[in-house]
């Protein structure tokens, strides 16, 4: 096989694997529609209370990069960092698929310790990613730490119809959909002792929190 046929086959073969996630990813939104959660609306409400964010943004929780490509588009470079890589193909895929790949930074990492530097990002979001992190505050303080004066902290996950819905989507699977509980309203007291302005939204089976830090004075 001369080189350019092999190249021709592992660019088709890239192309099938995207276009297949594809499919599986939209198979996917339509049963959970069946029991009453619609993702693409929960990340455009989401969305729609977050932004404007900035052009560097920090995503805690990559999971199967939802949320992920729809900010790639909006913003200019986002860093992204779970503390597993077993949905990060998944991630990828979609990346490749809305053609953001190229903006996105992909971390294996411990979000309870960042690597960066102290305001190195205009926002760091997570969305439906805290009930997965049992040291959430932790990770919570870290945020805080890497976003610039001015800057944004976006805490979106499910409302508790949010977490009814996904509970029987799991036990329609045989699982159970096991998780931590980060009351809003603590996260909010916690973030408004931090000098931060809080704005809490619901709906869509989301509750989003935003909290802007105070601007420094030139």
């Amino acid at each position: 096989m001369t080189r350019r046929r092999k190249r021709n086959q592992t660019a088709g073969d890239r192309t099938r694997a995207v276009l297949a996630n594809r499919r599986a990813l939209l198979e996917r939104e339509r049963f959970f529609r069946k029991f009453g959660y619609d993702l693409p609306r929960g990340i455009a409400f989401t969305l729609a209370q977050a932004l404007p964010l900035g052009g560097s943004v920090l995503e805690i929780g990559t999971g199967k990069g939802r949320l992920l490509m729809e900010l790639a588009k909006r913003v200019a470079t986002v860093t992204t960092v779970d503390i597993t890589a077993k949905e990060r193909t998944f991630a990828r895929l979609n990346a490749r698929f809305a053609d953001v790949e190229d903006r996105i930074k992909f971390v294996l990492r411990d979000a309870g310790r960042l690597p960066w530097r102290n305001g190195a990002f205009d926002a760091a979001v997570t969305f439906n990613a805290m009930h997965h992190i049992p040291h959430f505050r932790r990770v919570l303080e870290e945020m805080l730490r890497v976003v610039k004066p001015g800057g944004k902290i976006v805490l979106a996950d499910f409302s508790p119809r949010g977490f009814q819905i996904m509970d029987r989507i799991h036990r329609a699977e045989g699982k159970t959909h096991q998780h931590e509980v980060h009351h809003f309203r603590d996260l909010r007291s916690f973030l408004r002792k931090h000098g931060l302005k809080t704005r809490l939204s619901k709906g869509c089976n989301q509750e989003v929190l935003v909290a802007t830090l105070a601007a420094t004075d030139e």
